[in-house]
Order: structure tokens, then C-alpha cells, then sequence
């Protein structure tokens, strides 16, 4: 529980990151924009990506895990989609946000490996 507590404190913190540091992405209504953003994020990323890797996994060899940044991008668009408070205008800004939020992921799942 506390594990699953960290990952959506790390999404929410990568929300504010980005919405704060990259040019073309905006959170509105403050830091409870960025919570709900964070906790759409997090909800679509536990259920969604699971399924997409299961999917794709075929495709994901192929391109020697190059399909899963597809999936991140794809990820972050739904969320971007689904709520009204994330604007993510252009592809360059979709793109360094999925660097971000893998990056402070992969830093997350590092310091709390089970």
C-alpha cells in the first residue's frame, strides 16, 4: 500500500515537474489540478499499461522496447484527453513529459524495489 502511495506521490511530483518546467504544458486550477491530473495519470497507468504490454509484447521485442515509449506518449495523451485540467499543446512537449515522468518513475521504482 505504501509502495503504491510512493508511485502516485512520484506521477503527481513529474505532473508538477512538467507543468512548472516545459514550455506548452499547463495545469490549471493549482496544486488540486495537479493532484486529480496526477491521480488520472496514475489510475490509467496502473490499468491500461499492463494490458497494452500484454498486447503489444510481440511488437515490444521487435522494436527492442522502443513500443513502450508509444505506450507512455499514448498514456499521457489519454490523461491529457480525460481531464480538463492538463494541456499539453504540441507533440514536443508530449514527448519531453514522457521522458520526465519515465525518468522520476524509474528513479521511484529504484529507491522502492520490493
Amino acid at each position: 500500500m505504501i509502495r503504491l502511495l510512493v508511485f502516485i506521490g512520484g506521477n503527481i511530483l513529474a505532473i508538477f515537474l512538467a507543468s512548472r518546467y516545459i514550455d506548452g504544458v499547463t495545469v490549471a486550477s493549482g496544486w488540486q489540478g495537479i493532484i486529480i491530473v496526477g491521480l488520472i495519470f496514475s489510475v490509467l497507468n496502473f490499468l491500461l499499461k499492463p494490458i497494452l504490454k500484454l498486447l503489444l509484447g510481440p511488437f515490444i521485442l521487435l522494436t527492442l522496447g522502443l513500443l513502450l515509449i508509444v505506450i507512455n506518449i499514448g498514456i499521457i495523451w489519454a490523461t491529457d484527453v480525460f481531464s480538463k485540467q492538463l494541456t499539453i499543446q504540441g507533440i514536443t512537449p508530449l514527448l519531453l513529459v514522457t521522458v520526465l515522468i519515465g525518468a522520476i518513475n524509474f528513479i521511484t521504482h529504484l529507491l522502492f524495489r520490493k
